[in-house]
């Protein structure tokens, strides 16, 4: 009965288990995105099935027993342990694309200049930067 869901979940822990050894390493991965089409895929194919198996029967997770509920949780928890690592890689990966570009737009705007003083009623100098032009490459 949950054959077609374990299969399911133990590809897509392949997949994300793929997908993070790409993330760990430092160069750029052409084959990340085929990757993630494959997840999502994959996630909404573990949807369908568990969808399928809730209108056939309702508590059919209460009905699994024996080798078929251990294979099951075993599926979960290691999709789960995996699912963790990668949240974090791309959590990461996330973080390091704002730093890169927080130092390039503060280099544009030292080299641009772009820095103006505005002085207020009593005297004061009040300094702002202003944004700098940056145009970002979509291959870095």
């Amino acid at each position: 009965m949950t054959a077609a869901l374990i299969d399911a979940l133990a590809s897509l822990a392949q997949i994300v288990d793929e997908e993070n050894d790409r993330l760990t390493r430092p160069i750029h991965h052409p084959e990340l995105p085929a990757l993630v089409e494959a997840k999502t895929r994959l996630a909404a194919t573990v949807e369908v099935e568990i969808a399928r198996l809730a209108r056939e029967r309702p508590d059919w997770i209460n009905s699994v027993e024996g080798e078929g509920r251990v294979a099951l949780t075993q599926a979960v928890e290691v999709l789960t342990r995996r699912l963790a690592v990668n949240s974090k890689l791309i959590e990461r990966r996330i973080e390091l694309c704002d730093e890169i570009m927080e130092a390039v737009a503060d280099e544009a705007r030292r080299l641009s200049g772009a820095r103006s003083a505005v002085y207020g009623v009593h005297g004061t100098l009040s300094r702002s930067d202003q944004a700098a032009p940056i145009a970002v490459n979509s291959r870095i």
